[in-house]
Order: structure tokens, then C-alpha cells, then sequence
């Protein structure tokens, strides 16, 4: 990668970062709270506000952040739009056998899966017993079918899996501390040697896909994928997240051909949003295709 690459990654990221920052939405009715649970990990609520339910971090001042936004009558249907951009994985691997979701929250994208493509093996790893209990008791998400839930430390859990999935998906946050960055995100999840590691995680053709929140330290975020990854795309949705994918595929995927995707995958689901809405919110430029 070209310092002069370098230096547009880091003038994306920190354009990305005040953009996504500045626009945060308004403040909503929370809801009536339904559980209040303090885990090894995080300070975690459980809210309802008619039929939608929400799983909340705590931070230590008191701010409610929303993990997960599910509708109790349809929770297949992503109210979250950065969980509708985690799919744009179809866009890179529109066949999907396997799959591995870090981080389980309220199971959004489990229920998903379960009701869009079925016949995917879902694998959730998820460290804090806490949320697994809540995402059983309130929304619904257990181990059943092609569905398996399984409680333990990412890192452990690689370590050990023989299983290679077509997508990885990172979205793993904590309670802030010195061993995270300022939204939660474990540090040691986002290196350069976590990165390389995940290529032996996956099939020849699998993608990764990352959940970030917007922070000054998101331009080196991108930086560090892109010594590892020979294409990343960068998909903004609503504030403050952006949804990043990692390609070993050295060939680009250009919009034109995303769009045309994202039209046949809006025919195969017809999911309650569109993929191509998806496609359209892709922000790499052509300087960051390179390492």
C-alpha cells in the first residue's frame, strides 16, 4: 500500500467520522424496562416499546447504547439498518453454507438466517453468559435446527474450531476499559495477526464482515485491514456505524456488478429492505483497494 493510499485511507476515515458522529439520531421513547443484569462484561437492559423489543449496554454514566432493536411479531425483519448492511456478505458470497456471527446480542441476524435462508449453518459465539440467557428469554434465540449458540471467548473458540465458514461476522462489543477502544470493540479483535488468523477460519471464497462504530481511531482500523486484506469495501448505514468487508479476492468487485447483485438478491428474499439501498451506501474509493 502507497503512503498516498495510506494517507486517503486515513482522510476517509476521519471524513467517516465526523460525518457519522454528527448525525446521530434523536433520542426515542426507551421503553419500559424489562431486565436489568450486570454481567463479568457489560451492564446490559432488556426495554419494550410496543412491539419492539431492545437489548441496551449500560455505559458507566448511565448512556443506553442499543445492541440489538427486534420486532417481537417478526423478528426476522432487521429494524437495525447496520444489521440489514452486516448481509451485504451476499454480495461476495451469494451461495452460503456456513456462517459465524462474534458477538450474538439479541440474535437479530440469527432470526434472519432462520427465516430468509434456513438451510445455513449458523454458528453464534457469544463470551457473556448474560446476554446468551437474555437472547434466550426475550428474544427467542436458542440452539435448535441449523442454529447453535455456544457461550465462550472468540479466541478460545478458534483456537480450537475445524469448521470453515463462508462468512465471519465481527460484531463483538463490551463495556469500554483499556482493553477496548472507546464503543466497546475488544482491541485484540481487530490486529493484524486476528485478521490473518480468520483467513484460516474461512472457505477459499469467504468474506469477513465488521461491525464498526464511529471513533477517532477508525482510520487506523481500516489501515490495519487493509495490510491484511487484498479488497476492502466500506459500507455506510445509519450513525454511527459502518460496515466493513475483508476479501482475499484480489479481483474488485465494481458497483456496476454489486448493483446487479443486490437486484437478484432483493428477487430471492424479498426481505423488508432492499439490497440494493445496500450496494448504493458502498464508500471505498479506488486508493484503498491496494496494500
Amino acid at each position: 500500500m502507497t503512503r498516498c493510499a495510506i494517507r486517503n485511507v486515513y482522510r476517509l476515515a476521519a471524513l467517516l467520522f465526523v460525518l457519522l458522529s454528527q448525525s446521530l439520531p434523536a433520542a426515542t421513547n426507551p421503553g419500559a424496562l424489562e431486565a436489568d443484569v450486570k454481567s463479568d462484561y457489560s451492564h446490559i437492559r432488556v426495554r419494550r416499546h410496543g412491539q419492539l423489543r431492545s437489548m441496551i449496554f449500560v455505559r458507566d454514566r448511565g448512556e443506553e447504547v442499543a445492541e440489538t432493536i427486534l420486532n417481537i411479531k417478526r423478528p426476522y425483519e432487521l429494524v437495525s439498518p447496520y444489521a440489514r448492511v452486516m448481509f451485504s456478505s451476499y454480495f461476495f458470497v451469494p451461495k452460503q453454507e456456513k456462517a459465524l456471527i462474534v458477538g450474538l446480542g439479541g440474535g437479530a441476524m440469527v432470526h434472519f438466517y432462520e427465516h430468509y435462508d434456513a438451510e445455513v449453518k449458523v454458528d453464534a459465539v457469544e463470551i457473556d453468559a448474560k446476554v446468551v440467557e437474555l437472547a434466550e428469554k426475550y428474544f427467542e434465540v436458542h440452539s435448535k435446527g441449523n442454529t447453535k449458540i455456544i457461550t465462550d471467548d472468540a479466541f478460545r473458540y478458534f483456537k480450537s474450531n475445524e469448521t470453515r465458514y463462508d462468512v465471519i461476522y465481527m460484531d463483538a462489543f463490551l463495556k469500554p476499559s483499556d482493553k477496548t477502544d472507546t464503543t466497546g470493540q475488544p482491541l485484540e479483535l481487530k490486529t493484524v495477526e486476528f485478521y490473518k488468523g480468520l483467513e484460516k477460519q474461512l472457505a477459499p471464497s469467504g468474506v469477513v464482515v465488521i461491525n464498526f462504530n464511529a471513533h477517532p481511531g477508525l482510520a487506523a482500523d481500516l489501515a490495519t485491514m487493509n495490510k491484511v486484506f487484498a479488497q476492502v469495501y466500506a459500507f455506510r448505514c445509519s450513525a454511527p456505524n459502518l460496515i466493513v468487508v475483508g476479501s482475499w479476492d484480489k479481483t474488485r468487485m465494481l458497483p456496476v456488478a454489486m448493483r446487479e447483485k443486490a437486484k437478484e438478491l432483493d428477487r430471492r428474499f424479498k426481505t423488508t429492505f432492499s439490497f440494493q439501498g445496500v450496494a448504493n451506501g458502498l464508500m471505498v474509493p479506488s486508493a484503498i483497494q491496494g496494500r
